[in-house]
């Protein structure tokens, strides 16, 4: 499977007044989220359906992780 991400697909999504995701102390919770990106949706479809929340968690981790780690760059280069 191939993930060919343009910058059209990475774009920020305009803001809403209702908040679809809400950071609590110790969980998330996600409202009538609806993610219009190709090659999330053609991840997730390549993946058994009972097993597609944890995929999507797992992507979560994964992107936190890289983005912590980012950041930690991009401070000592600072």
């Amino acid at each position: 499977m191939s993930l060919n991400v343009s910058p059209d697909d990475l774009a920020p999504l305009p803001a809403s007044t209702e908040p679809s995701v809400e950071v609590l102390s110790d969980s998330m919770l996600i409202h009538e989220l609806c993610i219009e990106r190709p090659a999330i949706i053609a991840y997730l479809q390549a993946i058994p359906a009972d097993k597609q929340t944890i995929a999507l968690v797992h992507a979560i981790e994964v992107g936190v992780t890289e983005l912590v780690a980012r950041r930690q760059r991009f401070r000592k280069l600072a």
